[in-house]
This record gives structure tokens, C-alpha cells and sequence, in this order.
């Protein structure tokens, strides 16, 4: 009696394992797509939700910086613009920004100012996530 596995055995696991891993890899792939889309998607809607309570809470205006490698929020106060937080923007998950106004700016009630109607939409490979914001301050996400 022989021990191990035969020649034939050991070709037939491998090309299995290869159909599996060829059929798994385009899933995987999406998955992961889709994974990095809504952290970038997460960390905006966050950014928008803190400057709109930012300038609530602190009783000034507060606004949005959206770019595709940085999220930024500043504060109006004596002397203009200062910066409140930063943190890295989509790019630091691959995915593509498309944004039709770069800052948004809340008042002190909460409400947009200037042109704070923006459309972000967030992309890589074959996942897309949509925000929009509105004057008064609400976010959607599609």
C-alpha cells in the first residue's frame, strides 16, 4: 500500500481550485467595490452632518470642503475662516469624485447658504453611491 496522492489526484484539485477562484474573483471584486464606496460615501455624509451641528451648536456658519483627496470643515469667527477638522477624502479609498459645488456652507440655524444645493456622486468599478444635500440642510443618499 501507497501513501500521497497521485499525479492525476493532485492536477484535478488544482484545477478546481482555479474554476473556483476564477468564479469568486469578478464577486470579490465588487464586493470590494462596493465596500469602499460606502466608507467614502459614510465619511461624507459625516463631514455634512458635523458642520451642519457644528454651526448649530457654536451659533456661526460652518462649511464643507469636498475634494477628492481631502474632506474639510471650517468655522467663520473673528478674522474669517479657520479650520475645524480634516481627514482624507475618497481618494484614499480609490474611488472617483464628482461634485457639482465643492464647499457647502451651513448658517448658524442650520440652513444652506449661497449655493448649497450640491450632487456628489461617488464611484469605482461597477458601484455608484449618490448624495445630495438641499438649502435647508437635509442629505439624501441614493
Amino acid at each position: 500500500m501507497q501513501r500521497g496522492y497521485s499525479l492525476a489526484e493532485l492536477a484535478i484539485v488544482l484545477a478546481l481550485i482555479g474554476l473556483l477562484t476564477a468564479f469568486a474573483l469578478p464577486t470579490w471584486a465588487r464586493l470590494l467595490d462596493r465596500f469602499a464606496v460606502e466608507q467614502a460615501a459614510s465619511e461624507l455624509t459625516t463631514a455634512l452632518a458635523v458642520a451642519r451641528n457644528a454651526a448649530v451648536l457654536r451659533a456661526t456658519s460652518a462649511r464643507v470642503g469636498i475634494a477628492a483627496d481631502s474632506l474639510g470643515i471650517d468655522e467663520w469667527g473673528h478674522g474669517g475662516w479657520r479650520p475645524l477638522l480634516r481627514w482624507p477624502g475618497p481618494e484614499s479609498h480609490s474611488v472617483a469624485l464628482e461634485v457639482s459645488n465643492r464647499t457647502v456652507t451651513f448658517g448658524a440655524t442650520g440652513i444652506g447658504l449661497g449655493a448649497s444645493n450640491t450632487t456628489v456622486v461617488l464611484r469605482r468599478g461597477t458601484q455608484t453611491a449618490t448624495i445630495t444635500t438641499s438649502r435647508v440642510g437635509r442629505v439624501k443618499r441614493w
